[in-house]
């Protein structure tokens, strides 16, 4: 990065290679990265001549010296910039750090501190040559107290600006650290990258675009870490666990690897801790979480506390605290490198400690495994608890292991309870179902009735996984509620907890086929209390069928208080997975793309598992971005969210991503993609629920009036449309009606106003003012529409009424409204690249093709005899044809046509 300073006389060639101006690797600076505000703040800092400098603070591998040295890249040619190095060697040594400036220094200089500054303040002023000296000072909480004194004298003097970067300052010298205190150096805190930092970097480094699952799954397993992500993300690569799609980056299936050169650096991390720390994150990480009081039993405080300062180790607010080492990834490596004996010392440590109570409250998933790796014996009720509760965690190879722990386990109903929901969760429905068929049905009969009823409904939910067998589940739970309404049973508490758990099970069926008047049927049955994991469910189904209903206000109200409980209620992972994705895609459904992006930023930045994310926010802010008008940035996420569902889609949203990728494209003016994509969403599709075949529905049809095919797009909205309304569904109807209108003529304005009434929420307003404006003609009132539409992130809304603006302008001869629709709708136009034709919709819909390429002409500067030159026709052939745009657009000169014309005519379909 430093290279010898020309034309400055040499002193010791290892003096020389520290005092150096940088010359920029070439194309280095042009290379966007994360931070660059950072960057220029830095430079300000170092330029503005206030102050002493900076003290740049983070964790190893935050990225310090890649800050610096970019900030370092910027300041030119005025400056010289000299390096030194801290390091635990050279902490020992007096001036340790300054060694290699002091080779050039007469060894007089060395007998008194005075005499040192004086001579390093004349050493660089020499080097210098009349410009500024940044000293950068790398590792400074590894700097000797004698080298740090000399640093702080050099800045508080003025004679250097200071770039330091340092782990923390509690362990910089006391001189450095009093220029802070008085304010004379500024601290810049490096903090882990967070999601979306972590998805630019990754996408700035690689090229092409991170899925959401992919980049989600290398940010938690770095845990922001600037270096451990680029190791991970370079070592999955390689390893094809991140694979590239067309341009997009995307996980295979598989696990995060952690080997190689990740595996090092953890390794090398647990090398640097002190053999009391040592011990306390080793046991941290094979152990899982442990309560405190029970960890200062065994191990020194002081050695937790540094743990803790250093963020390696949390300490949770639970009653008990608990702690736990504060990276899952980094805890599975260090786990998976401890040798056997020294696992089985630390288990011996551990459980000395423990009471008979305490060692019976212990046997987490985490906990068990350490257990069975220590070859300690586990009971069967033991095995199947800690199998449910890693299910519940999304770790089914753990619950197998525990289940298969036990002798004769397929005997035992709860183990087969477990172990067919641990094959749905690698979604290997195949292996539930055999595990299933495999039951002896007369033996099954003989179960206690809550397994029983748990596993009929597992075989109803493999039935409605699939196309092939969907409509023998309503069957099966028909045959579940004879037996539990038929006969009365021992345990009345056993009886009304099954009862419950297949009413949740009848209403997540019916609105999975979009029975809602099923749902509402039976909704004075149920118990939407969200105290409770079967109410916080049934509550988030009631949301669903509320809104598709068409009390959208009521249903956004309760998915808020879903959400708000979902926090404070012990949650499986598939649940949360289940509520979460569902509220997005009602977010979406009822145009809430502001709400929504909230709510996706809020719930991906969390360090939770990524299995409690619904599949919906794969593609969720591309399609947020697409209504927005933000193609650049919605199409990549479309695209990866395509690729990465084709890969894992438990939820069934693959053809849903492929139809918004073929609307982002027609939008995009790439005809020959959109095509193929909509080729795609007509094959068989895996079998998802009614409202997301829906949403599928919608975007098929928008893109293909985008592909010029509108009056039979048109056509097909209206057919969805009223189908939709007969069926109780007004606000999917809506969402059909609404774009038949945008895209149709004034007809429609009646039906479009009475399903509008019948669905409450911002949408249904702006669709009600469209359908009262167009029937007024009122171009004022539609542009109003317009912009309120495009205030709430619908770019796309606001761009069709504001074409029909200009075209009931043009209708009524206004030529003051005419101007400014056109300037709304050129605004809008601008923001999807204007593709298409490149004619305004009201060119296309007022002239003939003949009259557009004289328009277009025209509009382009070019003379009436050229354009007829170029047309082969006469002169007053072009004029005639000028003579009727004029009268139809209701323009008065070429200036004005130019206004309304936006294309060049290069860029025109003409004839």
């Amino acid at each position: 990065m430093f290279q010898q300073e020309a034309g400055v006389p040499a002193g010791s060639g290892k003096t020389d290679a520290l005092l150096a101006i940088h010359r920029p690797t070439q194309g280095r600076q042009d290379k966007p990265f994360t931070r660059q505000q950072t960057v220029s703040e830095i430079v300000e800092t170092l330029t503005s001549g206030a102050g002493c400098g900076v003290v740049l603070v983070g964790e190893h591998g935050a990225g310090k010296s890649f800050i610096a040295q970019r900030a370092l890249e910027q300041l030119g040619d005025d400056y010289l910039v000299v390096q030194v190095r801290g390091s635990s060697i050279a902490s020992k040594l007096p001036y340790g750090a300054l060694s290699v400036l002091l080779n050039d220094l007469d060894a007089s200089h060395l007998e008194h501190p005075l005499m040192v500054l004086r001579g390093l303040t004349h050493l660089l002023q020499t080097k210098a040559q009349g410009r500024g000296v940044v000293l950068f000072v790398d590792n400074a909480h590894d700097l000797d107290d004698l080298s740090c004194m000399m640093v702080a004298q050099l800045s508080a003097g003025g004679h250097v600006t200071l770039l330091a970067a340092s782990v923390d300052l509690h362990h910089v010298g006391g001189d450095i650290m009093g220029l802070w205190k008085d304010d004379l150096l500024r601290r810049v805190d490096l903090e882990p990258f967070d999601f979306a930092e972590t998805s630019a970097t990754l996408n700035q480094e690689y090229g092409g675009h991170f899925s959401h699952s992919a980049a989600r799954a290398l940010w938690t397993a770095s845990g922001g870490n600037a270096l451990f992500l680029h190791s991970l993300a370079r070592e999955q690569i390689k390893l094809g666990t991140v694979v590239r799609q067309d341009g997009s980056w995307i996980l295979d299936g598989r696990p995060i690897a952690l080997t190689g050169e990740v595996r090092d650096v953890v390794k090398a991390r647990l090398n640097r801790l002190s053999p009391g720390q040592r011990d306390v994150f080793e046991l941290l990480a094979l152990a899982g979480a442990v309560p405190l009081q029970t960890l200062m039993r065994i191990f020194n405080p002081q050695d937790m506390d540094n743990l803790q300062e250093r963020a390696l180790i949390q300490v949770s607010h639970d009653h008990p605290p608990m702690v736990s080492v504060a990276n899952a990834v980094t805890a599975s490596i260090v786990a998976s490198v401890v040798p056997p004996g020294r696992s089985a010392e630390l288990r011996r440590r551990l459980t000395a400690v423990l009471s008979d109570t305490e060692q019976a409250k212990a046997g987490g998933a985490t906990d068990l495994a350490w257990a069975l790796d220590c070859g300690e014996r586990i009971s069967a009720e033991t095995a199947v608890a800690a199998a449910r509760q890693a299910n519940n965690a999304s770790d089914p190879t753990s619950a197998l292991r525990f289940i298969h722990e036990i002798d004769g386990c397929g005997a035992l109903a709860g183990a087969v309870v477990e172990t067919v929901k641990a094959h749905i969760s690698f979604n290997n429905n195949e292996s539930a179902r055999r595990i299933l068929h495999g039951l002896d049905d007369s033996a099954a009969e003989e179960y206690p009735l809550t397994e029983w009823v748990a596993l009929q409904l597992l075989r109803a939910e493999l039935d409605h996984r699939s196309a092939a067998t969907a409509a023998e589940a309503p069957a099966r739970l028909r045959m579940v509620r004879e037996r539990l309404y038929g006969q009365p049973a021992q345990d009345p508490a056993e009886l009304e907890w099954a009862r419950g758990q297949l009413r949740l099970a009848e209403v997540k069926l019916a609105a999975f086929e979009g029975r809602y008047d099923d749902v509402l049927a039976v909704r004075a049955d149920l118990d939407p209390e969200l105290g409770s994991e079967t109410g916080i469910l049934t509550a988030s189904l009631l949301c669903e069928t509320m809104a598709v209903s068409g009390n959208v206000l009521g249903a956004m109200a309760l998915g808020k208080q879903i959400m708000a409980a979902a926090a404070t209620v012990p949650l499986a992972d598939t649940t949360v997975r289940d509520i979460r994705g569902r509220f997005l895609l009602l977010l979406l459904l009822s145009a809430k793309f502001r709400e929504a992006s909230a709510f996706i930023a809020t719930a991906t930045g969390t360090a939770e598992p990524h299995a409690r994310l619904g599949g919906m926010f794969e593609i969720g802010q591309g399609v947020i971005d697409l209504h927005a008008g933000r193609l650049e940035s919605a199409i990549p996420w479309l695209e990866a969210g395509m690729w990465q569902l084709r890969t894992q889609d438990p939820d069934g949203l693959s053809g849903l991503a492929t139809a918004a990728c073929a609307y982002a494209a027609g939008l995009a003016g790439d005809e020959e993609k959109a095509s193929l994509l909509l080729a795609e969403v007509a094959q068989p599709q895996r079998h998802g629920s009614w409202l997301v075949g829906r949403v599928t529905r919608y975007f098929e049809l928008c893109a293909l009036a985008e592909l010029g095919q509108r009056a039979a797009a048109i056509r097909t909205l209206l057919a969805e449309a009223a189908s939709e309304a007969d069926a109780g569904s007004p606000a999917t109807g809506l969402l059909f009606l609404s774009a038949a209108a945008r895209l149709g003529d004034r007809q429609l304005c009646q039906k479009l106003a009475g399903l509008a009434a019948q669905v409450t929420g911002q949408f249904a307003q702006l669709c009600l003012r469209l359908a009262e404006g167009v029937k007024d003609g009122a171009s004022e009132q539609l542009l109003a529409v317009a912009k309120d539409a495009d205030a709430a992130g619908n770019a796309l809304f606001a761009r069709d009424v504001a074409r029909r603006a200009v075209y009931c302008a043009n209708e009524a001869g206004n030529r003051i409204a005419l101007r400014i629709s056109q300037r709304t709708e050129q605004s809008l136009d601008d923001r999807f690249g204007s593709p298409g034709n490149g004619l305004h919709s009201l060119t296309t819909s007022t002239l003939t093709a003949r009259e557009c390429e004289v328009a277009v002409r025209a509009a382009a500067g070019t003379s009436n005899r050229k354009i007829a030159e170029q047309m082969h026709v006469s002169v007053r052939t072009v004029e005639g044809h000028l003579y009727q745009v004029y009268s139809k657009l209701h323009v008065a000169s070429r200036s004005e046509l130019k206004d309304v014309i936006s294309a060049p005519a290069a860029s025109a379909r003409i004839g």
